[in-house]
């Protein structure tokens, strides 16, 4: 570690002479680059002050005062500054005089930190973030509140004390306790991450924690319907009414590849007509603020003159009666059973269908798509580009036709 280099300046301020003719002594602190002085307390005769060695000459005993107060200062300062560089304190000009003068810099804990950025975000909900990116980040100061308070017996862990060895160990309490996913880790770990540059922006720690750790993520399989049971889905008939309902909702998503939060914010005036004179959905991701458009297939239109008159839709002011994410979940695993379905439905899975068996299985390209997804980048779109069987199969047979 880098040890901070400083400097002790002991001077008087010849042009603030007090009334006994005296004038103060001042110290100065230079640490790195960075300087903060005080006055001493004591003042000195003019004529015993030696401004080439910075202290006080001749042998009265004024001056010998005075030079032993100097040095006693001297060592303290050079006490506080060891204490600080031992405790992997930030040392500069301000904070070593704070030291000194015994004025505690505050001392923050992990948890105050992250839920003083959480709050600060909420404020900027809905111009900088979204409320899924709070959400995660009040996830993320859940899950370290409660590790603290599991490993440390401290959910107020002090800040200056998180290094790498607390973030591998929160990283497997996190996969072991908390039971998540590597990916779903991570995304706690990245939220970590960021309070930990704030802390370092802020110089409220030193040490970067993260030096030695390497945040990673696993590529998953997004699984998605078939042909076959995309048709399953839709042609079933479903006499239970709020599982017809949630059903249409699902294959809604699979047509026009919202995700759930913005399906549920979706209004009538989310619907305009395109270049092309017929209907789209033109509308920022919640999310992410991208802009993004989607037409409607007839599909989409049927289900959304189903629901025009539901009390839900009347009342609301919404397109369509949706329920909450947890709701809607739990309702598709009942829909998925009654369809004869292997595969859990969920409100992500009916997007994954519209990127791959929708739109990418039936020759859309991948610029399209990734357009129609309001992706940021391709790379994203690309996740959902496997090749599926049936699409294999047919571009091989047309190969071989061509082939003879």
């Amino acid at each position: 570690m880098k040890r901070a280099t400083f400097n002790i300046l002991f001077f008087v301020k010849w042009s603030r002479p007090l009334r006994n003719g005296e004038v103060p002594v001042y110290m100065r602190l230079t640490v790195s680059g960075t300087t903060s002085e005080i006055s001493i307390k004591r003042s000195i005769d003019p004529n015993l002050w030696d401004t080439k060695r910075n202290k006080a000459k001749r042998h009265s005993q004024q001056a010998k005062d005075i030079n032993e107060y100097l040095d006693s200062i001297r060592g303290q300062i050079y006490s506080h500054q060891q204490n600080m560089q031992e405790n992997g304190k930030v040392i500069n000009a301000k904070t070593l005089l704070n030291e000194f003068q015994g004025i505690g810099e505050k001392e923050w804990s992990l948890v105050e930190l992250f839920e003083q950025h959480n709050q600060e975000m909420e404020k900027l909900v809905g111009t900088e973030y979204s409320p899924l990116t709070l959400q995660r980040f009040k996830a993320g100061k859940k899950h370290v509140e409660e590790f603290c308070e599991s490993n440390y017996k401290n959910k107020n862990h002090p800040l200056r004390s998180v290094d790498t060895r607390f973030i591998k160990e929160f990283e497997f309490y996190l996969k072991s306790t908390a039971n998540c996913q590597h990916n779903s880790a991570m995304k706690h770990i990245k939220a970590l991450k960021k309070i930990i540059r704030i802390a370092i922006a802020n110089e409220f720690i030193r040490k970067d924690p993260f030096f030695n750790y390497k945040i990673t993520t696993k590529q998953v399989d997004r699984e998605a319907l078939n042909e076959a049971e995309l048709q399953a889905v839709i042609k079933k008939d479903i006499e239970i009414e709020r599982l017809d309902t949630v059903r249409d909702l699902f294959l809604f998503q699979c047509y026009t590849g919202l995700a759930y939060i913005d399906l549920s914010t979706l209004t009538r005036d989310d619907i305009q007509i395109g270049i092309d004179g017929n209907k789209w959905i033109i509308k920022k991701r919640s999310k992410t603020g991208i802009s993004f458009r989607v037409p409607i297939f007839a599909i989409a239109e049927r289900i959304i003159k189903k629901y025009k008159n539901h009390p839900l839709v009347q009342k609301g002011g919404k397109l369509l009666p949706v329920p909450s994410n947890q709701k809607m979940n739990a309702y598709l695993k009942e829909v998925a059973v009654v369809c004869g379905l292997r595969k859990t439905l969920t409100t992500h899975l009916a997007r994954h269908t519209f990127a791959t068996t929708v739109t990418l299985a039936n020759n859309i390209p991948m610029e399209t798509v990734s357009k129609l997804l309001g992706h940021t980048k391709i790379q994203t779109t690309q996740i959902y580009a496997k090749v599926l069987e049936t699409k294999l199969s047919d571009d091989m047979e047309a190969l071989r036709k061509k082939l003879g």
